[in-house]
């Protein structure tokens, strides 16, 4: 909530994610305190009825040990970007009719908008993600 104005305003894009990697890592931690361990081998995947090798292989590979190493980096990431004064008006930038047109950041604020933005991407189906932060 704005203290100031009394009316409960949307988190901002750091904000939002910044949620959504403390919830990976909620769940990574909480796989890896299940299991006993972080780092996971095809060998630690059960593969009884359908999981099939592949799929053990990228389950291993997407242990919580990467994805604890992965919010890290994206949290890093999301506050470098924060303390650089992201111009986030760069994002609804595009001409009419040319969404898919790339963007092309002209100084530091526009490319910590940009990649804010793209970061974001993956959570894009959250309820909270707004279709203004689509890069």
């Amino acid at each position: 909530m704005d203290v100031e104005s009394g009316w409960d305003l949307p988190p901002g894009l750091d904000e939002f994610l910044l949620a959504r990697i403390a919830e990976d890592q909620r769940m990574a931690a909480d796989a890896a305190a299940a299991s006993g361990r972080q780092a996971w081998s095809v060998e630690d995947v059960p593969l009884d009825g359908p999981v099939q090798r592949g799929t053990a292989e990228h389950v291993a590979r997407y242990d919580p040990a990467r994805i604890l190493a992965e919010c890290t980096a994206k949290r890093r990431a999301v506050l470098a970007c924060r303390a650089a004064r992201p111009d986030m008006a760069f994002l609804g930038a595009r001409p009419q009719g040319m969404a898919d047109f790339p963007l092309t950041p002209r100084d530091q604020h526009q490319l910590a908008a940009l990649t804010l933005a793209l970061l974001a991407l993956p959570y894009a189906d959250h309820h909270d993600y707004r279709p203004d932060w689509r890069p």
